[in-house]
């Protein structure tokens, strides 16, 4: 059988009289950065070929054609 589990929500009032003096900066070190989607157009068998070299090293497709981006935005970056 369920329980029900009442949670008081956090609402305007509950922080109209809390003393955020000695509140800080929260900081998250560890967040991936945001990521923006983008169309490409990608013959088909290139696509097939990348998700096989993805398969065979255990990732998904997408996480390696960004790696391959990125690698070589930064050979790009060192030779300009």
């Amino acid at each position: 059988m369920k329980k029900n589990i009442h949670v008081k929500a956090a609402n305007a009032r509950d922080w109209a009289d809390a003393d955020l003096s000695k509140a800080r900066q929260a900081m998250f070190p560890n967040l991936k950065p945001t990521r923006e989607p983008v169309s490409l157009r990608i013959p088909g068998i290139t696509l097939d070929k990348i998700r096989r070299l993805a398969n065979r090293r255990g990732i998904p497709y997408q996480g390696l054609i960004n790696s391959w981006l990125t690698e070589r935005a930064d050979e790009e970056i060192k030779a300009a």
